[in-house]
């Protein structure tokens, strides 16, 4: 029987809009309310994640920054994987040699060490540019770029970063140049103790090995008592492999899923931009006991 439900958000669980759906909303509030476990698995950081629950009306546990933490629906901290600050300075070192920018994650969400006004600069320069190349619909408002800003902790430089009591989570980085990310990402993938992924061809996401999502998945589901028989785990990008391909698992791939995600897959849902989490749910509950599409 399927006790537990995992998805993923950016591409999966958000539309275009980055909005959940009122159809994806009274799916998940059905299927909590017919008993099944739903939880968010996310590279968001927890602020973020739990800005938009509350919006929506919803309350789940989630697993927050591709498996560096994971919190119950009141806000109790499950578990984290933090990366060593030795670590982050090479992480740093690393992308600044290729021109990069790191925009680290810690307890506390999104850090910057950049001044408002470089900031301001990047964000309009590189940060929604590298996205509008993957997503071209994406469109900001000024009072939406206002939140990318707002939404920010500015530390006063790397040093301060390094030798405060911030714990760092995840780093990423972004370019309009995707082959600069690949030869940064070759040499990060030589510093021991890294997970690094992409969710689209231009970015980065580094954090700690522990912190996968695959792994937060499954120490989540112990803690419950869940068997992976009892699973089902809904994604579209690279960042949602290491859940995805968890044997024994019932593993979807969103409609709008990478090749490399639809490869490892069980079975396929809609596309997010047409409530494919919705669709899922609906058939998960109609038949618990044999989920099959």
């Amino acid at each position: 029987m399927i006790q537990l439900v995992a998805s993923d958000m950016d591409g999966t669980l958000l539309d275009s809009y980055r909005k959940i759906t009122e159809e994806n909303i009274r799916a998940i509030k059905k299927a909590q309310e017919s008993g099944i476990e739903f939880i968010i698995n996310t590279g968001r950081e927890y602020q973020n994640v739990t800005k938009i629950l509350d919006e929506c009306g919803l309350s789940c546990d989630m697993i927050c920054s591709n498996g560096a933490c994971g919190y119950d629906k009141n806000g109790t901290l499950l578990f984290e994987h933090d990366i060593p600050k030795t670590t982050v300075k090479k992480i740093f070192d690393i992308l600044r040699k290729y021109g990069l920018v790191p925009t680290p994650f810690t307890q506390d969400g999104r850090v910057t060490t950049l001044s408002l006004e470089e900031l301001k600069r990047y964000t309009k320069e590189v940060m929604i540019p590298a996205m509008q190349v993957n997503h071209p619909d994406f469109v900001y408002t000024d009072k939406e770029f206002a939140d990318l800003i707002e939404n920010v902790n500015f530390v006063d430089g790397e040093k301060a970063l390094l030798e405060g009591e911030h714990r760092v989570l995840k780093v990423i980085t972004q370019s309009v140049t995707p082959e600069v990310l690949i030869q940064a990402r070759g040499e990060l993938e030589k510093v021991e103790g890294l997970a690094v992924v992409s969710t689209v061809p231009t970015d980065l996401e580094i954090t700690s090995k522990e912190a996968q999502k695959g792994i937060g998945l499954m120490d989540y589901a112990a803690q419950k008592g869940f068997t992976v028989d009892e699973i089902v785990a809904i994604g579209d990008s690279e960042n949602d492999y290491s859940m995805l391909s968890i044997p024994g698992l019932h593993s979807v791939a969103m409609e709008n899923a990478a090749p490399m995600i639809k490869n490892i897959c069980v079975y396929q849902t809609r596309a997010n931009t047409k409530d494919g989490i919705a669709y899922i749910l609906k058939c998960i509950l109609a038949d618990r006991d044999n989920f099959k599409l």
